[in-house]
C-alpha cells in the first residue's frame, strides 16, 4: 500500500477493507451461532462493509469502462 501509484495503492484498500468485510460476516455469524445471537450484530456490520466496498469498486470499474469506450 505504499508503492508510488495512486490507483493501486486505493485498490489495496478496498481489497484490505473487503477482507476486514469478509472476517466480520463470518466471524459474527459463527460467533452467534456457537455462543449467542447477541454477535449478529458483527454479522451486520460485515455485511454493510462488504456492500459498500462492492459497491464503490463496481462504481470505479463502470467509470473506467465509460472511459475506455469513449476513447475508442
Amino acid at each position: 500500500m505504499s508503492g508510488p501509484d495512486p490507483v493501486v495503492r486505493s485498490q489495496a484498500r478496498f481489497d484490505l477493507l473487503e477482507a476486514v468485510g469478509g472476517l466480520l460476516l463470518l466471524g459474527g455469524l459463527s460467533l452467534a451461532l456457537l455462543v449467542a445471537n447477541a454477535w449478529f450484530g458483527l454479522t451486520f456490520a460485515g455485511i454493510v462493509l462488504l456492500t459498500a466496498v462492492y459497491a464503490v469498486k463496481g462504481v470505479r470499474l463502470l467509470r473506467a469502462r465509460r472511459r475506455a469506450s469513449s476513447r475508442s
